[in-house]
């Protein structure tokens, strides 16, 4: 039976969930060589890669929120100071495990799950995924409220980023790449409901949803 990167089995890891991949895996360059990035986005991941290089600012955390969450909740991680701030990013950028990074994150005040998800995404691309509806949505979920109000187990989240850098891995395909060919999908999924043209989007194969390769 396959393991992911946690040793646990696939198959425990993602009972939960039933991850399944709702285009064929062959799109996925395609896909995120279609996305955009906005100019949020790359203020995120800049302030990703000072705190990376060392820079445990609070300063940094702004342009991540304002990407993840607009401004709804933004302000709430300002009830924490500036030495709790550090001290979590140290500490979360140091964790030689996803659920000590996450869990510390969220033991900030207003850091919920996805927040800290897709604070991690911007430090290190390679080894985070964000935590995000339209990433559901490919995978075969349904639409959950993950917002920066939500309260969603630290589990789930694993058990998301388990499959999607095994799914990563078995495509060969950056972690962050994935992250963009899901939202594009869903994107694109909802232009061509509301009848918008999107070349190269077909309904879905029967065949679409692949399992990752052991």
């Amino acid at each position: 039976m396959a393991r992911g990167a946690s040793g646990r089995s696939r198959t425990a890891r993602d009972a939960a969930l039933s991850l399944d991949l709702q285009f064929p895996a062959s799109e996925i360059p395609r896909l995120a060589g279609a996305y955009r990035l906005d100019a949020r986005e790359r203020a995120a991941f800049a302030a990703g890669a000072r705190i990376r290089a060392g820079d445990f600012s609070r300063d940094h955390l702004a342009p991540i929120l304002t990407w993840k969450v607009n401004d709804r909740g933004r302000s709430r991680p300002l009830r924490n100071s500036d030495e709790e701030v550090a001290d979590a990013l140290r500490t979360a950028l140091l964790a030689t495990t996803p659920r000590a990074a996450v869990a510390v994150l969220v033991g900030l005040s207003g850091v919920a799950v996805p927040v800290a998800s897709a604070i991690l995404a911007a430090i290190r691309p390679e080894h985070y995924s964000v935590l995000d509806p339209r990433g559901f949505r490919a995978l075969g979920c349904g639409p959950l409220d993950i917002g920066a109000r939500a309260s969603m187990p630290l589990d789930l989240y694993l058990a998301y980023l388990g499959y999607c850098r095994d799914l990563a891995c078995a495509c060969g395909v950056p972690l962050h790449d994935l992250d963009r060919a899901f939202w594009q999908w869903s994107k694109a999924r909802d232009d061509a409901a509301t009848g918008l043209f999107v070349p190269g989007l077909g309904a879905r194969r029967p065949d679409a949803a692949r399992p990752i390769p052991a």
